[in-house]
């Protein structure tokens, strides 16, 4: 790796950039469309299958913790896109399902990020859609497992 000179070298300030643009973007354009969800609950909204899933298993899916993810399940309850139950088997874990209105929203929310990315990498032909697409799923397995001391 060459000598860093400025942050303009560094690839890590780049990408903090671009994701924060990214998810303010993509969270105007969702407002716009008279969605009222923010990108970063999204992760957790798409998780959710048919039958549910136990809020800490929500968490280790998507990767985040558990205290982060009750606080989205608690924000999404409200707006009646989710409901939380206790589980009958184990008293201790609740079963996050999605509400018939969050069902429908989930589903209209992927088609209009695929329309958004369709805009984002329009300037992009499909070996090279294709190709930054293996580069990040490999940037994020290097970053999994890294093991920082």
């Amino acid at each position: 790796m060459n000598q860093v000179k400025n942050n303009e070298d560094l690839a890590i300030f780049h990408l903090d950039n671009l994701s924060k643009l990214l998810r303010n973007k993509a969270n105007q354009y969702l407002s716009a469309q008279g969605i009222d969800v923010r990108i970063e609950q999204l992760p957790v909204l798409f998780s959710i299958p048919e039958e549910g899933l136990p809020q800490q298993q929500i968490a280790d899916e998507i990767g985040r913790d558990k205290s982060s993810v009750l606080r989205t399940i608690s924000n999404l309850e409200k707006e009646d896109l989710v409901r939380v139950t206790t589980d009958l088997a184990d008293k201790r874990k609740n079963c996050v399902m999605l509400t018939p209105k969050g069902r429908a929203l989930a589903g209209l929310i992927k088609d209009k990020i695929v329309n958004l990315e369709k805009v984002l990498f329009n300037s992009l032909k499909s070996p090279e859609h294709d190709r930054f697409m293996q580069v990040i799923k490999s940037i994020g397995n290097n970053l999994q497992n890294i093991h920082i001391i």
